[in-house]
């Protein structure tokens, strides 16, 4: 990750740390000279005869001192919680921003495995998670291992084998963090796990509601949706039990260690081998050498919760399966727009072969339509056509340039798509169809509408262009939808248009305008058209007919019409059959 932006501000932060923690081993002092030198009457050391040799002069000067340490220990504090946790945010969302931007690389294979609410509980609830460990716990650690390293050097320093006394009890201790540590990351994992399918299930269930409400499936879908949410519960419960036991039993260690401390150091002040000074700033020592466990204590459910989360970031950011790269992709000045399926097969996963050596070529400026029953593979000729997955055999040539040789982007800017499934990702009608051009604007929407004669329709709208849509496209029709969708293959300009049954559930009149856009969207531009409706393709300069992943027709309506072949029969059918029936693959 990068973390060039933010190296100063972590510099500084650490900076403030080691400040603080400097400041931290230099306050029990003055508390120290205060019962040896003042209460006691010891003798100050020769390197501090500077300070006031009265007795009350100095306790004055010594409690001046404790001021002005508190007052110093207060600024560090502010600064190092503020800059780390500054950075940290910054950190976390760079971090947010190339989980996102990697979930974009990512294949349609990819995406078709993971359940979208499960990757926005990753991008979401998972990422925030490891937000709350970098900016809450991440600055505590740095500065208590500071301290703790110092604080151990200077109990080395002054009595080293009554140290390694008060030291003994760390061993076990740390035993108990880790333990209790790893117990609680592994119930925070399955939390997580429950929230990512409850999130998943509630995802497919919002967008399919018309459908849950039409066949009266709330109270399964809910029953779905609680089981689920419960699992994560009892997952979150047993954390939060765990939590429980490992806090109090901290401390309880903690006392036990203070207790020994206390007690032989009490021994060794009656004994004289130390004063009693001394056993204070063990007692604080001490006290700041534990310190770490007890707010590790606290921060446990943190900790685990953005451990696991770390993990399911870490799993998706360590996913590749996005297109591969050549070392040195080409972006061809000029485009012609010849298509060419060389011996192509595919397959989708843990599935028979979807195309079987297909051989088809779309010359440039032909409007190709493919026809043919449900599942023989037409609509993965297009997705082929435009790069969203690579032949298992065979190879798929743009001017005689295989599609893998030349830079994705630069070929994704080469098509224009009228998808099946009409996606708007914007608020208003104008803005998506603008969509289909970087930086278009609304005059670029207009214009484009009244080219392929969709102006009407969409000027009719409720507020014309400026309508709002809802998810999903909610609020447009069918139709609507497909006017805004050539109207963005318009704008877009784009030498190749592929077309992915684009009358489907259209009444005739919608169809009638709809078929007329498409013929003067299709001009001047090599075209893939996929339609069950055949009256899409009539005009089609060729026509090609597909079963089973193989193409066993080809020529135009009229020569298809002649054979009295699968095209005949497909064209005799029509009438007669549902959209369903010869829908696309």
């Amino acid at each position: 990750m990068e973390l060039a932006p933010v190296r100063l501000t972590i510099a500084a932060g650490l900076a403030f740390s080691v400040l603080r923690a400097v400041l931290q081993w230099v306050a029990p002092v003055p508390l120290k000279m205060i019962f040896d030198n003042v209460l006691s009457h010891h003798r100050l050391p020769a390197v501090l005869s500077w300070l006031p040799a009265g007795r009350t002069a100095l306790l004055y000067a010594l409690v001046a001192g404790m001021a002005m340490v508190a007052a110093l220990l207060a600024v560090a504090s502010y600064g190092a919680n503020a800059l780390l946790a500054n950075a940290g945010q910054r950190v976390v969302l760079e971090l947010r921003c190339r989980l996102f931007r990697h979930l974009e690389a990512q294949s349609s294979a990819f995406h078709q495995r993971r359940p979208v609410g499960d990757l926005l509980s990753r991008l979401g609830g998972d990422v925030q998670a490891v937000q709350s460990v970098v900016v809450n716990v991440v600055p505590v650690v740095v500065e208590n291992t500071i301290t703790v390293v110092g604080m151990v050097v200077i109990l080395l320093v002054v009595d080293w084998s009554f140290s390694l006394l008060a030291l003994c009890l760390l061993p076990v201790l740390w035993w108990v963090v880790r333990h209790y540590l790893a117990v609680i990351k592994a119930a925070q994992r399955g939390a997580r796990r429950s929230e990512g399918l409850a999130s998943a299930a509630a995802q497919r269930t919002l967008v399919s509601l018309p459908v849950v409400q039409a066949f009266g499936a709330e109270e399964a879908e809910a029953a779905r949706y609680g089981n689920l949410a419960m699992e994560g519960l009892s997952a979150s419960r047993r954390a939060v039990v765990l939590q429980s036991r490992f806090t109090p039993l901290v401390g309880a260690l903690m006392t036990i260690a203070t207790a020994v401390v206390m007690l032989i150091g009490a021994q060794q002040v009656l004994g004289g081998k130390l004063t009693m000074g001394d056993l204070l700033v063990f007692s604080a020592y001490f006290r700041g050498m534990y310190s770490p466990a007890r707010q590790l204590a606290k921060l446990a459910g943190t900790v685990g919760r953005g451990r696991a989360s770390a993990e399911r970031v870490h799993e998706i950011l360590s996913a590749e399966q996005h297109l591969p790269a050549r070392p040195h992709p080409r972006r061809p000045a000029t485009v012609e727009g010849r298509l060419h399926f060389d011996a192509v097969s595919f397959s989708h996963p843990g599935t028979t072969l979807a195309l079987q050596d297909v051989d088809l070529t779309v010359s440039s400026g032909e409007t190709h339509a493919l026809v043919g029953t449900t599942g023989s593979g037409k609509s993965t000729l297009l997705r082929l056509a435009a790069r969203f997955a690579d032949p298992a055999a065979g190879r798929v040539l743009l001017d005689g340039s295989d599609l893998r040789d030349l830079d994705l982007q630069w070929l994704r800017a080469q098509t224009a798509l009228v998808p099946q499934e009409m996606a708007l990702l914007r608020p208003t009608v104008w803005e998506n169809i603008a969509y289909g051009r970087p930086g278009g604007t609304r005059a670029d929407a207009v214009a484009a509408a009244k080219a392929v004669g969709v102006h009407d329709v969409l000027s009719h709208l409720r507020d014309g262009y400026d309508t709002e849509v809802g998810e999903g496209g909610a609020g447009l029709s069918g139709g609507q939808r497909q006017c805004v969708a050539i109207a963005r293959a318009m704008v877009r300009d784009a030498p190749i248009l592929l077309l992915d049954e684009p009358t489907t559930g259209l009444d005739a009149a919608t169809e009638s305008t709809v078929l007329g856009a498409l013929e003067r969207l299709r001009a001047g531009r090599t075209t893939l058209l996929v339609s069950h409706q055949l009256a899409a393709v009539h005009g089609a300069d060729r026509i090609s007919v597909l079963s089973a992943g193989r193409i066993v027709e080809q020529g135009s309506h009229t020569q298809l019409l002649g054979t009295g072949r699968a095209y005949a029969r497909l064209h005799r059918a029509h009438g007669s059959l549902r959209p369903a029936q010869l829908s696309v693959t």
